[in-house]
Parts: C-alpha cells; structure tokens; sequence
C-alpha cells in the first residue's frame, strides 16, 4: 500500500523536505507549520510520480500525515 511505503520514506528519513511554491494565501499559516507543510507537499508530489491523480495524491498526504501525528 503507498501510504505504509510513504511511511517507510519517512521513518528511514527519506523524505524531509521539498522546495514548493506555496499556494497564494497560505503563507501564513504556513509559516507556523512549515516543517508538517512541506512533509505533506513532498509526500503528495511522490505519490503524483507514482502515478496518482492530485485529488488521490492529497488524500494519500493527508493519511500519512494523520498517522505521523
């Protein structure tokens, strides 16, 4: 399954950080939660290489995220 494979990049420290352009308006709140933003950026940008669509890919980002806490 992608999201226990994501999990695994993250575990192993695989995944840590990405260079995203943050949509207009979250900049903010981005600012409090940047390391959780751009962890969920670069898992959802893996899961699109994988071959999911962008609706799938936040839904995948968003999983793995609630379980990392």
């Amino acid at each position: 399954m992608i999201i226990d494979e994501l999990l695994g990049l993250v575990t192993r420290r695989e995944v840590t950080w990405t260079d995203a352009d943050l949509p207009a308006g979250t900049a903010d709140s981005a600012q409090c939660h940047q390391q959780e933003l751009q962890m969920f950026v670069a898992v959802r940008a893996l899961s699109i290489d994988a071959g999911y669509s962008e609706f799938e890919s936040d839904e995948i980002a968003s999983a793995v995220m609630t379980r990392l806490g």
